[in-house]
């Protein structure tokens, strides 16, 4: 039997690993202090988790097709979002090719 959907990114341990820091910011985000942090100094907020530069620029760009492709869950993503101003259905939109 085949449980693997055709274009879709399967969030595995591997990927898992891949996006520790993207994760890990994404995963502070649940605290309100954290939240007020980033939105005041995005750049000093994402220094502080150590993202790399690749990782940084795809949150500079909002990039949440490229997040996940980077190993970044869909569920912390929505943390990402919800301090940055977008939504489900934007983040939704933009990883399937769509406009919102």
């Amino acid at each position: 039997m085949n449980d693997i959907v055709s274009g879709a990114l399967l969030f595995t341990n591997e990927r898992s690993a891949m996006g520790y820091r993207i994760n890990k910011l994404a995963m502070a985000l649940t605290q309100p202090t954290e939240r007020d942090r980033m939105k005041a100094d995005e750049e000093g907020f994402m220094a502080e988790h150590g993202l790399s530069e690749p990782e940084k620029q795809l949150i500079r760009a909002r990039d949440w097709k490229g997040m996940l492709e980077a190993g970044a869950s869909i569920y912390l993503l929505l943390k990402i979002g919800a301090v940055t101003g977008h939504p489900l259905p934007v983040i939704g939109a933009h990883t399937a090719g769509r406009s919102a």
